[in-house]
């Protein structure tokens, strides 16, 4: 998991959301409601960083580049908490475009791409936070609140995958949630090679 923060892995506050949750105070005491949280391995209940609405963003920088296969969104399991609606629901996993070997196969997929992967190509061009830097929709997806497996893994599909770009930040943006307040978002994997 090159998401985590014992395999590298750190936030770019930069291209994350802001929010009243992640005050100094969280980040000084560590996880509990700071966007930290997302790159532990912690599923105690509340260990989450907490959005004080339905969306937002986390960025997340490796340590190596990365070919991106999967993503893995994990939430406390629902016989656990009274607060299941929280969780996130309709994502969308981005990789930012750097390098001009990555944009020339960035080019080559936008020219080519046919059916669902065009749609989402032509539908948006970046995450709401991209501070003008290119991004390639990777995978859009659904977190099931209501699956057998409360950690669940989304592949990226295979013409995204065969364009050959790698990356080293990725946007995971959250475009709603199951009906809840505020969001809690408790732990993003990345994997590939």
């Amino acid at each position: 998991n090159y998401a985590l923060w014992s395999n590298g892995g750190v936030v770019l506050s930069s291209l994350t959301s802001p929010h009243g949750y992640d005050s100094w105070v969280n980040r000084l005491i560590g996880k509990i409601g700071s966007v930290q949280a997302v790159l532990e391995d912690d599923l105690r209940e509340g260990a989450c960083w907490r959005l004080p609405n339905r969306l937002g963003q986390i960025a997340i920088a490796f340590q190596d580049v990365v070919r991106v296969m999967h993503v893995m969104v994990d939430h406390i399991p629902a016989k656990l908490t009274n607060a299941i609606e929280i969780a996130p629901r309709k994502l969308l996993l981005w990789g930012m475009v750097d390098g001009e070997d990555n944009l020339a196969k960035y080019h080559s997929l936008r020219s080519g791409a046919t059916g669902p992967l065009r749609d989402l190509l032509t539908a948006r061009m970046a995450p709401a936070l991209s501070h003008g830097m290119p991004f390639v929709p990777l995978v859009s997806f659904d977190y099931n609140i209501h699956a057998a497996n409360h950690t669940q893994l989304f592949p990226i599909p295979d013409s995204v995958v065969a364009a050959g770009m790698d990356f080293g930040v990725v946007v995971l943006e959250i475009l709603d949630n199951w009906d809840g307040e505020l969001t809690c978002l408790y732990r993003v994997g990345i994997y590939g090679e």
